[in-house]
């Protein structure tokens, strides 16, 4: 040591400067090198645990939304009675089926297999009779079960049985069974055979490193889709085993044998995610962020000190400003991070802000369609119009040509003319509420033309009301109602009142009869299907009237107090109440309502 302390003395003066800067410098650049990489790499793992439980939250609630949907696709044909009966006739008589039902189970299995794209067959198996009804794309037929369900018997029985999610091949079978109401005992099963490739492209929308490899098992734990990296250290059984690690952890997450290891659970335990991303990604990732620090460490020992605050702050601050952004945002959010840097952290952002936008459009992409299908609902309940009108009123105007040459009959051309009109305009879904009066003024002109001195109608409608928007055709339906069910059966002295109010923020309009009224029993049937408010009805054609505008309503205005309400008495007549949500018309409607009356 004193000798080489004597021979630095000796040592000329630049050189002993440089010597010590030399050796001071290398100090503080290690330790700021050393620290940043500490911190880069706590801050790259915080964020890709972040990043990866986000990315599996967002597809447990996809997969709920996909499942919420079949789910409601069974549902309907355990509420549809007359499919229910069918079903149930089938599994008793099995081949005695009468055509009507057998009719009825192939529609509405079709019906199924022909709306949605995914689905490349639904199948009906008898428990009773060892029969099956196939539907698929190519044609429907019934045939023997065989080994049809092998799987299904294999299965545990003391799992669930209402959605259960089984794989075959290169398809994803959903299936639900059907109990006897009475007795509780099995007898039907209805499978469903969905296409792999749209639940693949689900995961491949979340994977931000081809690393990274996501496992979906059923409840029973089977693979149903595995998107396995291709250099994946691990399998499908670690992945098990890590599901039932994970199942009772509050975190749902855990890292060991150098992997990190990501679990939720899908509707109950219906389906299990397993995301699994190795540490060797954050290792990779500090690869060159290591070699470019040493680099510049030897090549600029002399300026160490301002380089190493630079390079903290090139390398700490935008990692520390994207997990804070991460930490703050959800996928909901349309958030991004300047990207203007092309090493490792220049790629991360870019990562991330490209995970931001393809999240924003899978929610714009689900978004639109769920628009498409409200609109869709919308004109086809629009699009429901009885006839019967339109022949009874054919049948006026012939009569009262073959007996006279009247002037009533321009009257009721003129009032038909204008339905026809208004009926047939499909730009507008809403309305003024005087509009619809008009048009409820020219029905009733032709009506009291049929009837004469039997119909009397009162109106009573305040006059602020009239430019308040209301669906189109919400009145012609519940006033034929009343002259089908309620009046027909009286000989004379028919009277019909209409009354609109606000109340407590609502329209109400009531239409009101002295017709023969509905008994009980069947009242409360129209009100439960009312209150369900469901679009069975629509598709079976019963109380379709009723049940259009009732759906109708909702559509616009949601579901809580707004509807159809309906009061009857047997012998005193029926009152059916809409109620709406008030809206202030944008502009005052001036509606001429006598114009039919003259």
């Amino acid at each position: 040591m004193v000798k080489i302390l004597k021979k630095f003395t000796g040592w000329p003066i630049y050189r002993k400067l440089f010597s010590v800067m030399l050796l001071v410098s290398f100090v503080p650049v290690g330790i700021v090198l050393a620290v940043s990489l500490k911190l880069t790499f706590n801050t790259m793992e915080e964020q890709l645990v972040y990043d990866s439980r986000m990315s599996v939250e967002w597809l447990q609630e996809r997969l709920e939304m996909e499942i919420e949907g079949y789910t409601r696709t069974f549902y309907e044909f355990e509420i549809d009675k007359d499919f229910r009966d069918a079903v149930s006739s089938w599994c008793s008589d099995g081949e005695r089926l009468p055509y009507a039902q057998q009719l009825e189970l192939t529609t509405g299995l079709n019906q199924t297999v022909s709306v949605n794209s995914n689905v490349n067959a639904m199948e009906l198996y008898s428990l009773e009779q060892d029969r099956a009804l196939i539907a698929e794309r190519s044609g429907t037929f019934f045939t023997d079960t065989g080994n049809r369900l092998d799987q299904w018997l294999e299965r545990d029985r003391s799992l669930q049985s209402n959605i259960v999610f089984l794989r075959n091949g290169n398809e994803i079978l959903i299936a639900h069974q059907m109990h006897r109401f009475e007795t509780g005992v099995p007898y039907a099963l209805m499978v469903m055979r969905l296409r792999v490739y749209f639940v693949q492209d689900i995961l491949d929308a979340i994977k931000s490193m081809p690393s990274e490899s996501i496992i979906l098992f059923n409840d029973q734990g089977e693979v149903i889709v595995s998107d396995m990296a291709e250099d994946a250290a691990y399998g499908e059984e670690e992945a098990l085993n890590a599901m039932s690690d994970l199942s009772d952890s509050l975190s749902g997450y855990k890292h060991e044998e150098g992997c990190y290891w990501f679990y939720r659970s899908v509707s109950e335990g219906k389906l299990h995610i397993v995301q699994v991303m190795p540490d060797g990604a954050i290792r990779s990732s500090l690869e060159g962020t290591l070699v470019g620090g040493l680099v510049v460490a030897a090549l600029a020992a002399g300026l160490a000190v301002l380089f190493s605050a630079v390079f903290s702050r090139l390398i700490s601050r935008p990692v520390v400003e994207l997990a804070n952004t991460m930490r703050s945002s959800t996928f909901r959010d349309s958030v991004s991070v300047p990207a203007q840097r092309n090493d490792e952290i220049g790629f991360l952002l870019e990562s991330f802000n490209y995970m931001q936008e393809q999240n924003k459009a899978l929610v714009e992409s689900e978004y639109t369609s769920q628009i498409a299908r409200r609109s869709a609902q919308l004109y086809a309940l629009q699009s429901q119009i009885n006839p019967h009108f339109l022949y009874n009123t054919l049948q006026v105007i012939g009569g009262m040509a073959l007996r006279k040459n009247a002037p009533e009959i321009y009257s009721v051309t003129t009032a038909l003319g204008d339905i026809l009109r208004y009926c047939l305009n499909f730009e507008n879904e809403t309305v003024a509420l005087g509009e619809e009066l008009h048009y409820f003024e020219c029905y009733l002109s032709i009506q009291k033309q049929r009837f004469g001195d039997r119909l009397h109608v009162s109106i009573d409608v305040p006059a602020e009301l009239g430019a308040v928007p209301v669906p189109k055709l919400i009145l012609q339906p519940i006033l034929e109602n009343s002259f089908q069910h309620g009046l027909s059966e009286k000989e004379k002295g028919w009277d019909i009142s209409i009354r609109a109010e606000r109340r407590d923020g609502c329209l109400v309009i009531a239409v009101a009869d002295n017709g023969v009224g509905i008994a009980p029993e069947k009242l409360a049937e129209i009100r439960e299907r009312l209150r369900r408010g469901g679009d069975g009805e629509l598709r079976s054609g019963k109380h379709i009237g009723l049940a259009n505008v009732n759906m109708r309503i909702r559509l616009q205005d949601g579901a809580g107090p707004y509807g159809v309400d309906i009061d009857s008495a047997p012998g005193k007549g029926t009152v059916v109440r809409l109620v709406l949500k008030y809206r202030d018309g944008e502009e005052d409607v001036n509606v001429e309502l006598d114009r039919c009356n003259n």
